[in-house]
């Protein structure tokens, strides 16, 4: 059964209300009927399942919750995927991935070799609407009760200064091509103390890939370059690929 997105501000102590689009797909396209259980997420970890008790005119949905999860544990990895911006189709394939994948941050970056620029305010606005609906739609979908953040596009430079001292930076470039990567990042990820959420930078540059005056940056910033093994990847590829050897490495995967 799919579960269903319950905003915090839609609950109130023991009950709930829902509209819009989540009421839509729940009353027009599923089905569902009073006294129907519904599995629900608040998108900051906490799980509920509430019974609808009544369906508005106006098609919203409202009920009763009847189970609340524990408090969930902090999350074992803090894996931030900063991803140069793509192409429409391969960004949108990984803000779903990297969701599934348990990616916490999404951040869109900018640099010289980006094919794909925002520059307007509208552009940015009406494209993170459809992020936000990706994002959800993929953590509906793989049973997540947490959603990743998702942040404005931001420049390369800013980005990578803004993760020196905050965890591990790993920067994955192509230059290094044949390089595995367990042999870097299996030592590096082993060396992150046990005992608090383990945050991770993960960058991927865009189709052109970095310059080497960026991976310069990087390395005087104390950020990890490694390769992703003999063949070249799409960014996309790369991207769900080094989200996932951080995860199996930290032992969340």
């Amino acid at each position: 059964m799919p579960q269903f997105f319950l905003p915090p501000e839609a609950a109130n102590d023991e009950r709930f209300r829902l509209d819009g689009p989540e009421a839509f797909h729940i009353v027009k396209v599923l089905r569902h009927k009073e006294g129907d259980v519904l599995p629900l997420f608040d998108g900051r970890g906490g799980r509920f399942e509430g019974v609808i008790t009544r369906i508005g005119e106006d098609g919203s949905v409202e009920g009763r919750l009847t189970a609340r999860a524990s408090q969930p544990k902090a999350a074992a990895a803090d894996v931030r995927l900063y991803l140069g911006l793509l192409k429409a189709s391969h960004w949108e394939l990984a803000l779903e991935k990297g969701t599934e994948l348990g990616a916490s941050v999404l951040v869109p970056v900018l640099t010289p070799r980006t094919v794909v620029l925002l520059h307007e305010a509208e552009r940015v606005h009406a494209k993170r609407l459809r992020w936000e609906r990706i994002v959800m739609a993929a953590a509906k979908q793989c049973a997540r009760a947490d959603l990743p953040r998702l942040e404005d596009p931001v420049e390369f430079r800013d980005a990578i200064r803004q993760c020196q001292g905050r965890g591990l930076t790993i920067v994955a470039w192509e230059g290094l091509k044949g390089a595995p990567a367990g042999a870097a990042l299996g030592p590096a990820l082993r060396g992150l103390p046990p005992d608090a959420p383990r945050r991770v930078n993960v960058f991927i540059g865009p189709e052109g890939g970095f310059s080497d005056e960026e991976i310069e940056l990087a390395e005087s910033l104390g950020a990890l370059v490694c390769g992703l093994g003999p063949r070249i990847l799409r960014a996309e590829t790369a991207a769900l690929a080094a989200c996932a050897l951080v995860q199996y490495e930290l032992g969340c995967l």
